[in-house]
């Protein structure tokens, strides 16, 4: 009876360890990994704020310059106001078409590395999961080759 609590309890022990030991090594990484991710993200989300701003400014000065042709023609014959609105319009339009493209580009390229940060850390979850469980099954798990074993194990990780 109690080689069998020494055996259950040096067992809760080792695994208590191997446990500890793969949350301080992966899950710093793991973490660090999206962190990394968000600020990159994170970023993005500034760099299309930035260029809103730009088309915001950019809008506010073309509608400064329709404003100015508007005054300027005051003086000038029927036909140069219009010509000169036809203009300013197109130009807006241009603008908000750009803006609009640059922005939807962003979005896309935001979702599509948000899924491959996903999908990648799924990967090495699902991996690293596979790896230890299969060594696990493989093999007896006495105390010295138990520990043997958790030794390789992340002497193996820490090399990769």
């Amino acid at each position: 009876m109690n080689e069998q609590l020494a055996k259950l309890a040096t067992t809760a022990l080792a695994f208590f360890i191997f446990f500890w030991i793969s949350k301080k090594m992966f899950w710093t990484s793991i973490l660090k990994a999206i962190e990394d991710r968000q600020a990159r993200i994170q970023g993005d989300f500034d760099r299309i704020d930035a260029m809103q701003k730009k088309v915001d400014a950019l809008q506010g000065d073309y509608q400064k310059r329709i404003a100015d042709i508007d005054a300027e023609a005051r003086n000038r014959m029927q036909e140069a106001i219009a010509h000169g609105r036809q203009v300013a319009e197109q130009i807006a339009e241009q603008a908000r078409k750009e803006a609009d493209a640059a922005l939807e580009r962003n979005k896309q390229v935001i979702a599509l590395e948000m899924d491959k940060a996903r999908e990648q850390l799924k990967q090495d979850v699902v991996q690293m999961t596979l790896t230890a469980t299969e060594r696990l099954i493989r093999e007896r798990l006495d105390d010295t080759r138990h520990r043997q074993l958790v030794t390789g194990f992340v002497e193996e990780l820490s090399r990769k």
